[in-house]
């Protein structure tokens, strides 16, 4: 088996790369044994992990180097903690070379001065992190588990909502509820794009109920003039088309001025609020409607005829402004709970840094 850190990412559960056995043979100097220490040397140097025992002969995969401790002076458990704490790192670093892609080679580590306590030492302070660890451990679990319940609670209602809905909904082509629908603007852009002007809207910048103005383009005032029809105003409904399609966000009312490439936009009419139709198509339950009403095999695409043609559930006006009332409570409380568990994992990965610290600089106790 060739070993790679891929492999350590994924718990060893992902698809494994395999050498013959004449080449096994032939890479006698790259055999690992359990409880090697493997480091990456390139793209991320100083990450690693000890290998684990998989029950077949391994090797050494590319860009990584081998740590086998000396068993008379150190352990890999300890160097494996070493490498992760700042002191390790910065070592790291300073034989690491490159812009684009930082790498060291094997000289340059073998010169390291590692600071080395008694062997007794180590052996405590393996024995400390290890117990202090494996709670950490514990934790972050739990902290994870209420992270993806608070995102599942939210997409739980809106399914329930969606999935249970009385007589007075109608089910209608989505047109009949818009204004207009009709599509952004589809042609090469790579020459159009300029540092500053009409902000210039992209899939990418469509989040579930969200305009993520971080990687904006922007297109000067004539062009704007010359696209028309893919001007986008607040209160417009921006649709992704490919890749995700469906994913849509309401435009705010701070973005006065905006225009968009390949997004579908849909102008609602007197009868439908564009937040409850924003509710309807990230849900999963509309999603699943837009996909069934999607074409392409390879790569599914939610076109501008999709999207007048498919038929989504629609309640009265009154409703849909009680249940986006309804939706933005619960998102809110569901946003604050994702927020208390982020802090909580990264309050964990404080203090699990605080403790390879204090460990290596002789304040562990």
């Amino acid at each position: 088996m060739l070993v790679r850190y891929t492999d350590h990412a994924k718990g060893w559960n992902g698809r494994h790369k395999y050498v013959s056995k004449s080449a096994y043979e032939f890479l006698n100097k790259s055999q690992l044994e359990p409880g090697d220490l493997v480091m990456a040397n390139v793209g991320d140097p100083g990450k690693a992990f000890l290998v684990p025992d998989v029950g077949m002969p391994m090797t050494l995969g590319p860009n990584s180097i081998l740590i086998r401790a000396d068993e008379k002076a150190t352990s890999n458990d300890f160097l494996h903690y070493f490498f992760q704490s700042d002191a390790g790192r910065n070592l790291i670093d300073e034989i690491s070379t490159g812009a684009a892609q930082k790498k060291f080679n094997k000289t340059s580590f073998r010169s390291l001065d590692i600071p080395l306590p008694p062997l007794e030492e180590q052996q405590r302070i393996v024995a400390v992190l290890d117990e202090a660890f494996e709670g950490l451990a514990r934790a972050r679990t739990h902290a994870e588990a209420n992270l993806q319940n608070a995102r599942e609670l939210f997409e739980s209602h809106l399914f329930d909502l969606f999935t249970h809905s009385d007589p007075s909904w109608k089910h209608e082509q989505l047109i009949k509820f818009c204004e207009k629908i009709t599509v952004g603007h589809v042609g090469p852009m790579a020459k159009r794009y300029v540092s500053a002007g009409t902000p210039f809207l992209r899939s990418q910048n469509i989040r579930p109920f969200k305009v993520d103005l971080e990687d904006v383009k922007y297109i000067d005032e004539k062009f704007t003039k010359e696209l028309g029809k893919s001007e986008l105003r607040p209160g417009d409904v921006a649709i992704v088309r490919t890749g995700y399609p469906g994913t849509c966000a309401v435009i705010p009312d701070d973005l006065e001025v905006a225009n968009c490439a390949d997004l579908v936009i849909a102008r609602t009419g007197p009868n439908l609020n564009p937040h409850f139709l924003a509710l309807l198509l990230n849900s999963t339950y509309g999603k699943e409607l837009v996909t069934d009403a999607s074409v392409g095999a390879a790569q599914k695409h939610f076109n501008v005829g999709a999207a007048k043609k498919a038929l989504f559930p629609f309640p009265p006006l009154s409703v849909q402004g009680r249940l986006v009332a309804q939706a933005d409570e619960l998102s809110a409380a569901c946003d604050t709970l994702a927020g208390n568990a982020s802090k909580k994992l990264q309050d964990l990965n404080d203090l699990r840094q605080s403790l390879l610290q204090k460990a290596f600089a002789g304040e562990l106790t």
